[in-house]
């Protein structure tokens, strides 16, 4: 009965595991997509509007159905690309410096009163480009994490060691910014990584020598 419930647990471990890193390299994958939408129909505006532009007028070509669409979306992208978004960033003919600055939704606005200059477009391609390359990088590291069993379980294990966590984060007790900075730290993948790894070679010794077995085992090695 033991050894039943001991393989049932690693197996839910697993699942549970190859459904967070599953989980994980889809929404890679779906903001790769979206970042490279975003990046290809911003190039298509800016590029409409700049073979028009006339310096005097300020003025180009404005493309409202894409313009439209990127400032419906610029909130988005600007959250997801997080520091590859932002920039101390220096008008030009200015000595004034604004630190943090939004790039791309700082940027869109600018189209519409004909404020805006190469410089702000090749930023925001520049920080596309920059967090495109990122993703694509990390989707392959959770691609090949689809394929190994013991990150699986590391995973699952590491999910369920966090539900006391979610418990204190469900009553208020700690805010979803605590939450998130315990389960990214350093020091709690180590421990939860050395106990999942602990926990699944003891179950797999017990299943293959038996609980009795290792339980006298156990007690040999601590002098009982």
């Amino acid at each position: 009965m033991i050894t039943t419930l001991i393989i049932l647990g690693i197996l839910t471990m697993f699942i549970i595991g190859f459904v967070q890193v599953y989980n994980r390299h889809s929404r890679a994958v779906k903001k790769i997509d979206f970042a490279g939408e975003y990046r290809n129909k911003f190039v298509d505006f800016a590029n409409k509007y700049f073979q028009t532009y006339d310096r005097y007028s300020r003025l180009g070509n404005f493309d409202g159905e894409l313009y439209v669409w990127l400032t419906m979306n610029v909130s988005k992208i600007q959250s997801n690309l997080g520091t590859f978004g932002v920039m101390d960033y220096i008008a030009p003919f200015q000595t004034y410096r604004v630190s943090n600055y939004q790039i791309v939704i700082n940027t869109i606005p600018k189209f519409r009163d004909g404020s805006v200059q190469d410089f702000d477009t090749n930023s925001v391609d520049d920080c596309l480009l920059r967090y495109i390359g990122y993703l694509e990088e990390y989707s392959k590291d959770t691609q090949k994490n689809l394929r190994n069993p013991i990150v699986w379980f590391r995973e699952g294990f590491r999910e369920i060691l966090s539900i006391p966590i979610f418990i204190l984060n469900w009553f208020g007790i700690i805010s979803n910014r605590t939450l998130n900075s315990i389960k990214e730290s350093l020091i709690y993948k180590v421990i939860s990584g050395l106990i999942a790894l602990v926990a699944l070679v003891s179950g797999v010794v017990t299943i293959i020598v038996g609980y009795d077995q290792t339980i006298e085992f156990i007690n040999r090695l601590i002098g009982r």
